[in-house]
């Protein structure tokens, strides 16, 4: 029989994460009509906000490439009945550990995960109290794992893809060598609603954690008259399209996971989505599950689905050919305002391989609680690299 206070560490443990936000101007139109003017809506704002006007947007925050992603603060642990300092990884799915000897039972399968969970929980205490609430960030880098460096005149941090560099005699590079861990701090998840782009200045400060500066810079930031009638054109032309749509929601009913696998597919491949392409994606796919299976009902009943959903496609090919247009002009559009922001003076050097990028996106957080990311879903864009890795 469970204690009751077990029911309470489960009701307290049910993670309120952020599994995946939603990519600005790049699915909501593959979900439905109500979505897709409400994301048309929060991209026209952003426009707005980079012109200079009021709008939605509340703020915006820079990604961090960093793992593993987390979960810290206080929380109930079940050993002791009581709210302890705990650390969780990825959704608190095993749960979160509150001592070394958790961190053993809960990351020893991994050796790399353990080492960062570990000094996760020894110095993310020192930055956090119990009314910081509980908050989702990621690993940055750690001095013990030797992701924290010297590289001549600068000191430098990478635990994914882009490393991250400041002068070492700037007052960031201080912090940054005398730290044993970076982490970025970016949710607050213990509220009603997630708080996006939390104001990190607003936890402790400790020389051994190291905050990773994920505001966005104003600084040179330019949104020409270039950049608004280029945003302009690309924007009224999606939504010529979307409006040319017989019916939106009948046209996605059952297609938005596979429109959505088909985009990141063509994200990969480097094209643009178009009907004929989804088609072969779909039939290719729907087949699997028939193969799949074994029974002969099964087999029938699946193939059946498979044909009814490409014969769908095909009957309304002319209106999957306006969806994929707005599509194409939404990216456009969006890449219009993704390269303001980028080009904005950034918080730190960013490099792959030696080479210098762009930032891995941003976090567009809006008045009213709603949020998108901003990412370059080329395929030489940081999302394409990741897809491709």
């Amino acid at each position: 029989m469970k204690l009751f206070k077990h029911y309470l560490v489960e009701a307290e443990e049910k993670s309120k994460a952020i599994k995946h936000l939603q990519h600005l101007a790049g699915e909501a139109h593959f979900i439905g009509k109500e979505h897709a003017l409400e994301d048309n809506k929060r991209l026209k704002d952003l426009h707005g906000w980079l012109s200079g006007e009021n709008t939605s947007v509340a703020n915006i925050g820079v990604k961090a490439d960093g793992s593993p992603s987390f979960e810290m603060g206080h929380v109930l642990n079940p050993a002791t009945g009581q709210k302890e300092f705990g650390v969780a990884y990825k959704g608190a799915a095993r749960g979160y550990a509150f001592t070394p000897q958790d961190i053993k039972e809960k990351f020893g399968h991994s050796e790399g995960l353990a080492s960062k969970m570990g000094q996760l929980l020894e110095h993310g205490r020192k930055v956090m109290g119990p009314l910081h609430g509980v908050v989702q960030g990621d690993f940055m880098g750690s001095r013990k794992d030797g992701t924290i460096s010297e590289e001549g005149n600068q000191i430098t941090h990478k635990e994914n893809l882009i490393k991250y560099g400041y002068p070492a005699d700037s007052d960031e590079g201080k912090k940054l060598k005398q730290a044993k861990i970076s982490i970025s701090l970016h949710t607050r998840i213990d509220g009603k609603e997630p708080q996006y782009n939390i104001d990190q200045s607003k936890f402790h400060s400790h020389p051994d954690v190291h905050m990773f500066n994920n505001k966005l810079s104003k600084k040179g930031l330019n949104y020409s008259s270039e950049d608004k009638n280029a945003f302009t054109t690309n924007f009224n032309k999606a939504n010529e399209h979307l409006n040319s749509l017989s019916n939106h929601d009948e046209l996605v009913q059952g297609h938005t996971e596979h429109l959505q696998t088909y985009i990141n597919k063509t994200v990969r491949e480097g094209k643009y989505p178009t009907t004929a392409g989804y088609k072969t994606h779909l039939k290719n796919r729907l087949q699997k599950e028939v193969d799949k299976v074994k029974r002969p009902e099964s087999k029938l009943r699946k193939s059946i689905d498979m044909q009814n959903m490409v014969s769908h496609v095909e009957r309304n090919k002319e209106d999957f050919g306006h969806l994929f247009t707005a599509h194409k002009h939404l990216d456009k559009a969006k890449n219009v305002l993704l390269s303001a922001l980028e080009n904005s003076e950034q918080n730190q050097m960013h490099t792959i391989n030696g080479n210098p990028t762009k930032p891995e996106g941003f976090v567009v957080g809006y008045k009213g609680g709603a949020v998108s990311k901003v990412v370059n879903r080329s395929k030489e864009g940081f999302s394409g690299l990741n897809l491709n890795k």
